[in-house]
């Protein structure tokens, strides 16, 4: 438990005088009889109380007619709550910024601005939300009234002295859990309450993250990582070195080699390798073919004849010579050929002494009674990914599930741990349902419903109706889901609800009502409350409702919401990309009906093909879906895009792609 720490008066006084001062006409000076003293008043008073609120602040420059709200979060555990609270008080009604990427986001605030610089000398980076709106006053008016309701709604409830803190092991799993099942927000969100929190070293954050880059498929970032040769350094997990190897592959090998030119492939890896002579130890079996192509040219521009045999005999035993550039396939057995009689390369093929010990953990049933055990080397073969050398979970579903099912309450909560790595091995191809729905009951025992547990959660539904599941089945994990809506089902996670609806309806459906009453449930509260939600999420709320024939009405009051008709999109061409063709479908359709000046371009491709580069290259705007995603794909789109607006979905479903992409062909309107 952590007890909430309030800024000092004096401290507060003087970052208002700060604030209130060159730069900001609001209050200019905070001087007693300006004409808008006293509407500001009421938010300094609560600036200057003793209490937890979050800071509310107005800003007008009177130079070019601008206005914003500043809203702070006091300490940096609290950024995610106050962004709860914007959206539900605010939200898309009156906030017209920060709203991409499927949730709100502190803003990065300018360091040479006089009223920016004080709030960054007071609370730091990363814990406050510029917040603008329209260009009338009755916009100004509307957001001003909903962030003073926000604060006086916070203050009038029950004190709360301690605020919990989540164990630094239950946000990783939270994390890993949110990037297997695509949510990138949330993923984000919680590798910055990861660093708030503390209780990880500064490299094991840089694993984190260069793991989530490394999914998100954008190599350029991962090789300009900060102190990334350091990291290479400190011997990180095998994920961690795959990532920067992966990164290498695509922006050093991949357009030499597809021109088949060897020599500027080995001259690009010099430049842009200069990392790899540090990752070429450790157990390369978990790697996959494009990690495994930058180690084998390596090892022959290194003239390190002992890794070239230790990676010829790797992708051998891994079956991955068909995927294997056969310029760099055959340079490499060449020289290990060539240097067969070397004294000084007398070791094996893969000696013992150069390779990682042996986990004797080595299948899932193993996995999951050790990690229930608290076992150490468990947690670590959860980090180092190695469970991608073992046959899928399918094999052992039934026995997983009784497994699960018959865990004490703290072994269960230590196997969530495992969520994520279980949603990444079954994939779209080898479901495990029996699992799957031990999992979710496992969820919904321990109240997981976080973002990122939601995306888990809506992934794990996903995996047990692909399964074809009977009438029986099919209710109980529909029961299960939707024991517990009221404690998240909300407007301000809409796009996360219709992603269940919209899974449910595409899925096949043994038992009609069992579907319609849980999308009854998950709809209904959407439906009380549609005016807060936004354009993509409030179309798409109807379709699914027609489509369903449930008779919930979606019409936004007219007259003081007028102004939020839907936004005209010029002509413009977006490409979706996700493994999931039905959600692509499913989005591009309604993208019609939204955007029609549009074209949309889909791509499911699990590797780079000249297709995929086409439709990269022709798209204005790029919105990716990275559940299961293959670096591959998503580096090989990073590298021929011609586009700055690059969007992700926050989870693997129909609505989170669309929000995702109606917010990225809007900020590209803005911008042309």
């Amino acid at each position: 438990m952590k007890q909430t720490v309030p800024l000092a008066t004096d401290r507060v006084e003087a970052f208002l005088r700060r604030f209130f001062g060159s730069g900001n006409d609001a209050w200019p000076n905070m001087e007693a009889g300006h004409a808008w003293a006293k509407r500001t008043e009421p938010f300094v008073k609560i600036a200057l109380g003793d209490n937890d609120a979050p800071i509310v602040l107005p800003r007008w420059v009177a130079a070019d007619q601008n206005f914003m709200m500043y809203a702070i979060a006091r300490d940096p555990g609290d950024v995610s709550k106050t962004a709860d609270l914007i959206e539900a008080f605010a939200g898309p009604t009156y906030v017209h910024c920060n709203m991409e990427r499927g949730g709100l986001r502190p803003t990065l605030l300018n360091h040479d601005d006089p009223v920016e610089r004080a709030i960054t000398d007071l609370v730091g980076e990363r814990s406050t939300f510029r917040l603008t709106t329209g260009e009338t006053e009755k916009h100004r008016k509307n957001l001003t009234e909903a962030l003073g309701l926000m604060q006086q709604t916070y203050l009038r409830r029950p004190p709360r002295l301690w605020r919990v803190v989540k164990p630094v092991g239950r946000l990783i799993a939270e994390f890993n859990a949110a990037l297997a099942a695509g949510s990138e927000a949330a993923s984000l969100d919680l590798l910055e309450q990861l660093a708030a929190a503390g209780g990880l070293t500064a490299t094991n954050l840089a694993h984190l993250k260069l793991k989530r880059l490394d999914r998100l498929g954008v190599s350029t970032r991962v090789l300009e990582f900060p102190s990334l040769q350091d990291v290479a350094r400190q011997d990180p997990p095998a994920p961690v070195k795959a990532a920067i190897l992966n990164a290498v592959y695509t922006v050093a090998l991949e357009e030499s080699l597809s021109a088949r030119n060897l020599e500027a492939a080995k001259a690009n890896l010099i430049t842009h390798g200069r990392v790899v002579p540090e990752l070429l130890g450790g157990n390369p079996q978990s790697y996959g073919p494009q990690a495994m192509t930058v180690l084998l040219l390596a090892s022959v521009i290194l003239k390190n004849a002992d890794a070239a045999r230790r990676f010829v005999a790797t992708v051998e035993d891994l079956d991955q010579t068909p995927e294997i550039s056969a310029l760099v396939w055959n340079e490499a057995n060449a020289f290990v050929v060539q240097t067969a009689g070397d004294p000084a390369s007398s070791i094996l093929a893969r000696p013992e002494d150069t390779m990682d010990s042996v986990a004797p953990i080595s299948d899932w049933p193993a996995l999951f009674s050790a990690l229930a055990e608290g076992d150490i080397e468990a947690r670590q073969a959860l980090e180092d990914e190695q469970w991608s050398l073992w046959p899928t979970p399918a094999e052992h579903d039934e026995a997983l599930a009784q497994f699960l099912d018959e865990l004490s309450d703290s072994a269960a909560r230590e196997l969530w741990r495992a969520v994520g790595s279980f949603i990444d091995a079954v994939g779209y191809d080898d479901p495990a349902p029996a699992c799957a729905h031990a999992f979710i009951r496992n969820a919904v025992l321990f109240n997981r419903y976080s973002p990122g547990d939601l995306a888990a959660l809506q992934a794990l539904m996903d995996i047990t109706l692909r399964a074809a599941p009977s009438a029986k089945q099919y209710a109980e994990t529909l029961k299960d889901i939707g024991s517990d809506t009221e404690r998240w089902v909300a407007p301000e996670r809409a796009s996360s609800v219709l992603d269940f609806v919209d899974r449910l309806f595409l899925a096949a459906c043994p038992d009609p009502e069992a579907r319609t009453r849980l999308c009854s449930r998950l709809l209904g509260p959407l439906s009380a409350h549609s005016r807060r939600l936004n354009e993509a999420d409030l179309a798409f709320a109807r379709r699914l409702s027609e489509d369903l024939g449930i008779g919930f009405s979606w019409d936004v009051p007219g007259g003081e919401d007028d102004e939020d008709t839907p936004a005209v999109f010029p002509a413009a061409t977006l490409l979706l990309y996700s493994l999931d063709e039905a959600v692509l479908t499913r989005c591009q359709e309604e993208l019609k009906r939204l955007a029609p000046a549009v074209k949309v371009l889909t791509a499911y491709d699990h590797v780079g093909t000249p297709q995929l580069r086409q439709k990269a290259r022709a798209a204005d705007v790029i919105v990716l879906a990275t559940r299961c995603a293959k670096h591959a794909a998503t580096g090989f789109i990073d590298q021929n895009k011609t586009t700055k607006h690059v969007g992700y979905a926050n989870g693997s479903g129909s609505a989170s792609l669309l929000r995702a992409a109606v917010d990225r062909l809007r900020l590209a309107a803005a911008e042309s």
